[in-house]
């Protein structure tokens, strides 16, 4: 189910008339971002949140860049 986010509408005024048009304009991006830390906080202990959610994110980093091809340059290694 996805809900549309209306809640830049409140600052969008503001918005136009300080930076002009409001063209690419899109903050669901960013919102739907909570949706990731609300998981992560579900396998905290919540006795250190911040640090359970940095190491969650620092485990799906890895995943990602070596999912994607990435490598760590090792300069021993010729």
């Amino acid at each position: 189910i996805s809900k549309p986010k209306f809640h830049f509408l409140v600052h969008l005024p503001a918005y136009i008339r300080r930076f002009g048009p409001a063209i690419v304009f899109s903050t669901e991006r960013y919102e739907s971002f909570n949706h990731v830390f609300r998981l992560s906080c579900i396998h905290s202990n919540r006795q250190a949140p911040s640090r359970d959610t940095c190491r969650i994110f620092s485990h799906q980093d890895t995943v990602k860049h070596i999912a994607t091809g990435g490598y760590w340059y090792d300069p021993t290694v010729k």
